[in-house]
């Protein structure tokens, strides 16, 4: 036996081993070896080569080396740890640098790749912290598939299409994957939102920013229109009834809308319902069911050029969708004015809530709304909507 297998000598190895392994591999410093048992004491004793008589010693860590290199075999304190201990030492602030940077590359790589949008450095700590990339075994490649699509975007596409084009693969940006959450959570940052938690919400922000997700899990809610086509039977029927239907992209795909002269666009299911009750189907109407998704924009503007006359609630999100719809629809904001809002005003109203919005047609209804700080919803003017439409 030679004396570095000494097993004395196992628990001061570890503990040599440990010091070494956590400073770089540097025989520096001293090490305080304590609760020396008489086997232990005999065994260090050949180690640093002096007699060892109490139960704590402290070793100066270079002179250690430099004794151990003037033995002859094997030469130094790294070299006697490896060969005692049977396995290479290893530099675990190195590793840890290294690992480090290898975690940094891709987000170093994303800033490179969208170098100059105002919401990077919020959006790099998000993804930093939230670990999506420390879960795929291709970061890069998620990164460069994430930042193809985002200079693609906004849309009109398909997610399936937006993916075989950066990626070359269908399924590149299917939900699971780092590349898509690398995407959600960049529109979600360019939107100023949370990043989406739930299937929905995921659906939601690619819809808002023009990619369809599939042609039958988002729909369109309806009332009174008329259509040529394969599916345009169903949408008939329905109206003589005053049945309301919900419209996919997959019915889209079969059947051309008839615009009618004038078509009601509301915010809330709850006024097309009162309409169908009230009118039947006399009276076309097209639900955005809140925040509008793609298949309620194709539906207005397969509808042009019919006039789209357009109500919602009077608060600041309300505004925000009524904004969007005159930008992208080319609906005309009806019983939406200032005159209109103060009318409606409640003494127990809803407070308004949330950041304020301009409406783009009507800068004195912003300011009615600021001044009374009071929400009102669709449903609170239901029996007037209904009635002006008779």
């Amino acid at each position: 036996m030679t004396w570095w297998t000494d097993p004395a000598l196992r628990r001061i190895w570890a503990v040599l081993r440990e010091r070494l392994e956590g400073r770089g591999l540097r025989a520096e410093g001293r090490v305080v070896l304590g609760g020396l048992s008489r086997a232990e004491r005999h065994a260090v004793s050949s180690l640093v080569g002096r007699p060892v008589t109490t139960a704590r010693l402290t070793v100066d860590l270079a002179e250690l080396d430099a004794w151990l290199a003037e033995r002859a075999d094997p030469g130094g304190l790294v070299a006697v740890l490896e060969k005692a201990t049977g396995t290479a030492l290893v530099d675990r602030r190195e590793l840890r640098a290294r690992h480090a940077a290898e975690r940094e590359a891709p987000l170093e790589l994303a800033r490179a790749l969208l170098a100059g949008e105002p919401w990077l450095d919020g959006w790099l700590d998000g993804v930093r912290r939230c670990g999506v990339l420390s879960r795929t075994s291709d970061p890069e490649t998620a990164v460069r598939h994430a930042a193809a699509a985002l200079a693609r975007l906004p849309g009109p596409t398909s997610r399936t299409e937006l993916a075989t084009g950066v990626g070359a693969d269908a399924h590149a940006l299917d939900d699971g994957t780092a590349a898509a959450a690398l995407v959600l959570r960049a529109l979600a940052a360019r939107d100023g939102t949370a990043p989406p938690a739930t299937t929905a919400e995921r659906r939601a922000v690619w819809e808002r920013h023009g990619v369809r997700v599939d042609l039958v899990s988002t729909t369109c809610l309806t009332l009174g229109l008329r259509a040529t086509g394969a599916a345009a039977p169903r949408l008939d029927l329905a109206a003589d009834a005053g049945d309301p239907v919900h419209l996919t992209p997959w019915d889209l795909r079969r059947l051309v809308l008839t615009p009618p002269a004038s078509v009601l666009v509301c915010e809330n299911p709850r006024v097309l319902e009162a309409v169908a009750e009230r009118l039947g189907g006399s009276v076309p109407t097209v639900c955005t069911s809140g925040q509008p998704a793609l298949v309620v924009l194709d539906v207005l503007r397969a509808l042009a050029p019919a006039r789209l006359r357009y109500h919602g609630d009077f608060d600041w999100p309300g505004i925000a969708i009524a904004n969007r719809l005159v930008a992208e629809a080319g609906v005309v904001p009806w019983r939406l004015g200032a005159e209109d809002y103060v009318e409606a005003l409640r003494p127990a109203g809803l407070p308004l809530a949330g950041v304020p919005v301009e409406p783009a047609w009507d800068a004195e209804l912003g300011a009615a709304m600021r001044h009374h700080a009071v929400a009102v919803h669709e449903e609170a003017v239901l029996g007037e909507l209904v009635t002006a439409l008779t």
